[in-house]
């Protein structure tokens, strides 16, 4: 299980969370563009966790963090319609050990100032929210952190999982499958360039839901393929029979 701050700005909450994470008997932290934060403030926090602040994974960007992951799971603090269906730590910890096989995982925590941006938050197959007190809903980055890792750590009984399967469809393919769809839903007119990121948004996450293997991937995008292929060859024998 991977631990995923995107756009971290403060050294103290980087470091803090790579303590969070080896007190739980976890290791696995990502850094996607994180902000030029204090190092020695970093080290300083994470006390006794220094090894994993310094094997901590940098990238650019969010897909170069998730593009091998089978399940992205979002975190956020706010309340709303797409976000009505976000989890519990507890009760997302619970479906963690009910699904070894949908490894590796992903937990991805937005910038201290305003969380994951809603184009982030799309990319996620399952959100999170931390109850806590409306007077004071925010939690600092890595108090989340420590929370989610802290819940795992319960359900695994201190323990790691055993056995894992690898057998979902990994982010990277997953994407493929979306710009296929979007492109025979534009072709077909099930969707205008106006209305798509609300359709896509709908497809996400129902096909998010169904947790697709690999195979099952192909055979979705063999459809799409099948779509472009019907639509273009009707183009094309209109442009041959000619105006009517």
């Amino acid at each position: 299980m991977r631990f995923v701050l995107v756009r971290p700005e403060n050294g103290g909450n980087v470091g803090a969370a790579a303590r969070a994470l080896k007190n739980m008997g976890l290791g696995a932290l990502w850094l996607v563009d994180p902000g030029p934060f204090d190092a020695a403030e970093a080290r300083r926090l994470a006390h006794g966790a220094t090894d994993v602040l310094r094997r901590a994974k940098h990238c650019a960007t969010l897909d170069q963090a998730l593009a091998d992951c089978r399940w992205i799971v979002g975190t956020t603090r706010r309340a709303g319609r797409r976000r009505s269906a976000a989890w519990t730590p507890r009760a997302w910890a619970e479906a963690v050990r009910a699904a070894p096989d949908r490894r590796p995982l992903a937990v991805v925590f937005g910038p201290e100032a305003d969380g994951l941006s809603a184009a982030e938050l799309s990319r996620c197959h399952d959100l999170v929210c931390i109850p806590a007190h409306p007077a004071q809903p925010s939690l600092n980055l890595a108090q989340a952190v420590l929370v989610l890792a802290y819940e795992w750590y319960l359900v695994q009984g201190g323990a790691s999982p055993a056995g894992v399967r690898r057998s979902g469809a990994a982010a990277v393919e997953l994407e493929g499958l979306y710009a296929h769809l979007e492109a025979a839903l534009l072709a077909v007119g099930f969707a205008r360039p106006e209305t798509l990121p609300a359709k896509m948004l709908a497809f996400r996450k129902l096909l998010g839901r169904s947790h697709l293997k690999s195979a099952e991937v192909r055979l979705v995008r063999g459809l799409c393929r099948q779509i472009l292929w019907a639509v273009g060859a009707r183009a094309g024998a209109i442009r041959r029979r000619g105006p009517v």
